[in-house]
């Protein structure tokens, strides 16, 4: 990602997001993401020092665990910034909505850790909402309130529940 790159995107996170906090967060995060994609291994370790105070205002003070390496498609929102927790390595689709204490991340099974969710395009999570594993989010689905999803969804799906099921079907 260009510096360019990194700083269109920084504005349209800005422009999207209405609370103070999540501009912050966001812009904070575009920055140390960019700078530890370098292919250059002499710009990360100069540029260390942004992703070690990122981590440490961001996660410790702020209580938002989303670690540089997430791969973050364009105008995120967050609402509530508080008790967010994304595995590092999730990917994450354009124009996604997260609201407080969403966990997306992995899982342990029979053979180890799982892969990490995939999310898709316009996906909403809704407050505790809990994704886990190798699984797909389709675009425009919508994850309830509290839902716990460990199988993937389709698109324009509608998931609430623990187990999440779709109540579109």
């Amino acid at each position: 990602m260009d510096r360019l790159s990194t700083i269109a995107l920084i504005f349209e996170d800005i422009k999207c997001n209405p609370h103070a906090k999540s501009k912050f967060i966001l812009s904070f995060y575009r920055i140390a993401f960019a700078s530890g994609a370098s292919s250059s291994p002499i710009v990360r370790a100069i540029t260390a020092p942004i992703r070690v105070i990122y981590r440490v205002v961001v996660d410790w003070v702020m209580g938002v665990d989303l670690p540089t390496k997430v791969r973050i498609g364009r105008r995120p929102i967050l609402f509530h910034g508080m008790a967010l927790v994304i595995n590092e390595a999730v990917v994450i689709g354009d124009d996604c909505i997260f609201r407080h204490s969403v966990t997306i991340g992995n899982k342990m099974t029979k053979e180890g850790e799982s892969a990490s969710p995939v999310v898709g395009n316009r996906v909403e999570f809704g407050a505790g909402a809990i994704v886990l594993g190798a699984i797909t989010i389709g675009d425009d689905a919508k994850i309830g309130a509290g839902s716990v999803v460990t199988k993937s969804v389709a698109p324009n799906s509608i998931m609430v529940g623990n187990p999440a099921r779709d109540i579109r079907v």
